[in-house]
């Protein structure tokens, strides 16, 4: 039982010390410059998807075949 304890302890000890603080790795930027004009949103390849929704609904139906086919796609 006492070499379980002495286990366990190694174990939490090891994990605090090797862990470390992954949040403080990089300084965060001023907020006045990550609202800047930049837009970080990625648009919607609406008509891309629309046109292999068709396309892999009218060739698989709807299953996980078809789920493949639009993740292949990117949709």
């Amino acid at each position: 039982m006492v070499r379980g304890v002495i286990v366990a302890l190694a174990l939490a000890t090891g994990g605090v010390l090797v862990g470390g603080q992954p949040a403080a790795a990089g300084a965060m930027p001023p907020a006045h410059q990550t609202l800047g004009g930049e837009v970080h949103v990625e648009q919607v390849q609406y008509r891309y998807c629309r046109r292999w929704n068709r396309e892999c609904r009218s060739r698989w139906g709807y299953g996980w075949r078809y789920r493949r086919c639009m993740r292949r796609h990117g949709c």
